[in-house]
């Protein structure tokens, strides 16, 4: 089972879903390392927690998807 899908709240699995489709395992590497984007939490709803756990996990999935450790 992936990341994504044991996410709980439907909001932050969506925004994640998101991540994995539209942004490339780099994207995602260099977004764990800034502060959540306030124009997609606030379009998605979501909090900087929730955002951060939406890329930590979309991250994960795609590296397990690419077979990176």
């Amino acid at each position: 089972m992936s990341l994504i899908e044991q996410l709980s709240d439907e909001r932050t699995r969506a925004f994640a879903q998101h991540c994995i489709e539209k942004k490339s395992t780099e994207e995602l590497r260099e977004m764990t390392n800034t502060a959540g984007d306030e124009s997609e939490m606030k379009h998605w709803e979501i909090s900087q927690g929730q955002w951060e756990e939406a890329v930590a996990a979309a991250l994960a999935d795609q590296e397990a998807q690419e077979g990176e450790p």
